[in-house]
């Protein structure tokens, strides 16, 4: 599926100054706030997502569409989130094109979703990740 439109739901989002942050800014506009069906996570210092139709709980974040640069910012994106060839499979994350409902109706976005076991790890129930620090901390 191709879309010009991608979902970020932790320290990518607007409200933080940080060079990823910064990057999609430069190459995207901002749509505006945005969900999705399914469980946020708190993996400390970064998020992780699952996409589940069937959930009643919601993801929130912000959609952006990429306006410029979109095989550099994907790239980018792919090597700040582990999914590029140089790390080991299985990939903490996988990029997935998913339903999210805006403001402007539901978009097709690209969006970084949790890919490991999530049994044991802490559900962020509101579905809003917060991080004072604005970056995430290698582990």
């Amino acid at each position: 599926m191709k879309s010009n439109y991608i979902f970020v739901y932790g320290v990518l989002k607007s409200m933080y100054d940080n060079e990823p942050a910064r990057f999609i800014r430069k190459n995207c506009d901002l749509i505006g706030d945005g969900f999705f069906s399914g469980m946020l996570l708190d993996l400390g210092s970064y998020p992780g997502a699952i996409f589940d139709t069937d959930s009643e709980s919601k993801v929130h974040g912000e959609v952006y569409e990429i306006k410029r640069n979109k095989d550099e910012l994907i790239s980018f994106l792919d090597e700040f989130e582990g999914v590029s060839p140089r790390f080991d499979k299985p990939y903490e994350y996988k990029r997935e094109f998913i339903p999210v409902h805006t403001s402007i109706g539901e978009l097709y976005a690209s969006c970084y979703l949790y890919n490991w076991d999530p049994n044991g790890i802490a559900v962020i129930k509101d579905g809003i990740y917060k991080n004072e620090k604005a970056k995430r901390e290698q582990t």
